[in-house]
């Protein structure tokens, strides 16, 4: 029986490895397979498997069975630490406060939108599937007395998004050839000139969508690298930092805002169980990011995002 259960423990032991091992190898290369593209979410849990398959190669006495999960849990849990660690230049120059919400195709209390601007002085508002009654609900509750300046693309279902600032916007812009329509608008904040964009990337539900994704992330990455001074890419980007692709386009001179604050690995959907943070705020790497933080709004099935910045 001793024996049989060593043999078990050893199997099984290999069978996890195997699945770890292979998952973290999907991660580092940025495959658009639906399934992968789903599995690599789950890749912050993968030290918990290679711990465990630690465990029963110990039960079992296989020292190169635990050598071999030491080394992989050392991995795997290696990259995700730099999430929990503040990296950023040391700034001096004007605070910004930055809110992106998916607002669920225009069902998301407009009512809390608003208050979350006010209760936290937000300078921006990046919003994904707007719709216009949306915009009618924002701005029945008074958006537009906090942030007077507003550049979007209200459209049916998901497919709008929308920018609300604090100082005047000029140069709006819908962007083409994407899943949705993202939208970017110029800025000046106490003499330094921003970019902005609310983004939303397609959603990998299906083979079609997840070529889509890939593509969405993809082009995003090249239009950031086309703008000149500081840039600031808000949305649903439907992709966690596990995302190769995410990765990609959040790589130098860019960073994501929630990893150089050393936020770790909170999420931010689904909103009422959170298993992945797919919406971000994305800045050039020269903007400091004191503090990212999820905020809960009513009707949405996304959790928003705020984040303060502080710009060179």
């Amino acid at each position: 029986m001793r024996r049989f259960a060593s043999s078990a423990a050893l199997v099984v032991g290999w069978i996890l490895t195997a699945a770890a091992l292979g998952m973290f190898l999907v991660r580092q290369i940025g495959v658009t397979e639906i399934t992968f593209v789903a599995l690599v979410v789950g890749a912050p849990y993968l030290g918990v498997v290679s711990i465990i398959a630690l465990i029963l190669f110990a039960a079992a006495r296989s020292r190169i069975g635990s050598a071999v999960a030491v080394v992989l849990t050392v991995a795997v849990v290696g990259v995700q630490v730099p999430m929990f660690l503040a990296d950023g230049p040391d700034n001096s120059g004007s605070d910004v406060k930055v809110l992106t919400t998916n607002v669920a195709h225009g069902d998301a209390d407009a009512a809390a939108i608003v208050d979350a601007v006010r209760t936290h002085d937000v300078d921006i508002l990046a919003v994904q599937e707007l719709t216009p009654e949306e915009v009618t609900d924002l701005q029945a509750a008074g958006i537009d007395e906090l942030l007077a300046f507003s550049f979007t693309a209200a459209l049916p279902v998901a497919d709008g998004t929308g920018l609300w600032s604090r100082t005047p916007l000029t140069e709006g812009t819908r962007l083409d050839n994407f899943g949705f329509v993202p939208v970017q608008a110029r800025t000046t904040v106490d003499g330094q000139d921003l970019t902005l964009v609310s983004f939303h990337a397609m959603s990998p539900a299906t083979p079609r969508h997840t070529t889509q994704w890939d593509a969405d992330l993809a082009r995003m990455r090249s239009i950031m690298e086309s703008y000149q001074g500081t840039v600031i890419v808000a949305g649903d980007f439907n992709a966690t930092d596990d995302h190769r692709q995410f990765r990609t386009l959040a790589s130098s001179p860019f960073s994501d805002a929630a990893d150089a604050a050393g936020a770790g690995l909170f999420r931010t959907f689904p909103s009422d169980r959170p298993l992945a943070r797919l919406d971000h705020v994305v800045t050039s790497e020269n903007v400091r990011a004191d503090s990212v933080e999820p905020l809960a709004i009513p009707e949405s099935d996304h959790l928003a995002v705020l984040a303060e910045l502080q710009l060179p």
